[in-house]
């Protein structure tokens, strides 16, 4: 019997008490959120506008508010925005952040407005959106010309996992593009993109800058037990990731990719 799937919403909120001690707080989950901002920062300057899409327990808002961005941080999940508006009231030496409940996939209806110098959407948010043309419209409406947009999803090719679940089914399941994916207890349904796909829907209003693969060596999450127990392979396999990451054909081998994108237009 297939198992139920709940819907997005409900899964994070029953995963955000958990999400920071098995994901932000553990040394790979630390890692590879360290080597996306890494990725980040040759586009990330003071004073700029910043829209954190799908924003979890806000751990990257923190991190863009610290650079003296003004961060609006945007979820679904209401539980998980609560967590992140916590945290942003204890860090007191950095810019504010405004925390926003929506749908990202309906931001037009949540009345957010406003031009965005750059936006994020971390680790996955987008793999739980149905619609790439209905996502390009949204950002077309929110990042201002000259800006950065940067997607870090789930692709459908991940080396761990067709590795790992060899020669059983669930080493194929992202080849299809769709498959339900485990949200803390719940499942969920989500949408595996090819770096195609995205280029393709989000053209030509935003051209590709970057990729990289997150997670080429490491583990995806699921084995972060596992890594953790072994800090020299931990040390080897994280070396090697930063080393190899951002190169072909490892850019698109990752339990998830980063796809850095440029607003077409004239600067402001």
């Amino acid at each position: 019997m297939a198992e139920a799937l709940e819907p997005a919403t409900v899964a994070f909120d029953s995963a955000a008490a958990s999400y920071d001690t098995e994901f932000s707080d553990t040394v790979p989950g630390h890692w590879l959120r360290e080597l996306v901002w890494s990725r980040l920062s040759p586009y990330v300057r003071p004073g700029m506008n910043v829209l954190d899409l799908g924003c979890g327990t806000g751990e990257d808002a923190l991190w863009f508010a610290r650079r003296g961005c003004r961060v609006t941080a945007v979820d679904n999940s209401r539980a998980m925005l609560v967590i992140a508006a916590r945290k942003a009231e204890e860090m007191r030496d950095s810019n504010p952040i405004a925390t926003v409940a929506l749908d990202i996939e309906n931001t037009k209806e949540s009345g957010l407005s406003g031009e965005f110098d750059l936006v994020l959407s971390n680790f996955g948010a987008i793999n739980c959106i149905q619609d790439l043309l209905s996502l390009r419209s949204r950002l077309q409406s929110l990042v201002s010309p000259g800006g950065i947009v940067a997607l870090n999803f789930m692709g459908r090719f991940c080396a761990w996992e067709s590795a790992y679940y060899f020669p059983r089914a669930r080493a194929t399941r992202r080849w299809r593009g769709r498959a339900a994916a485990r949200v803390g207890s719940s499942s969920v349904d989500v949408k595996y993109w090819s770096v195609g796909q995205i280029r393709r829907a989000l053209a030509p209003e935003f051209r590709v800058l970057a990729l990289s693969g997150i997670g080429v060596l490491l583990p995806p999450s699921y084995l972060f037990p596992w890594v953790a127990r072994r800090p020299r392979l931990f040390r080897l396999l994280s070396g090697g990731d930063r080393f190899i990451s951002a190169s072909w054909p490892f850019s698109r081998m990752g339990d998830h990719t980063l796809i850095v994108l440029f607003r077409t237009g004239p600067q402001k």
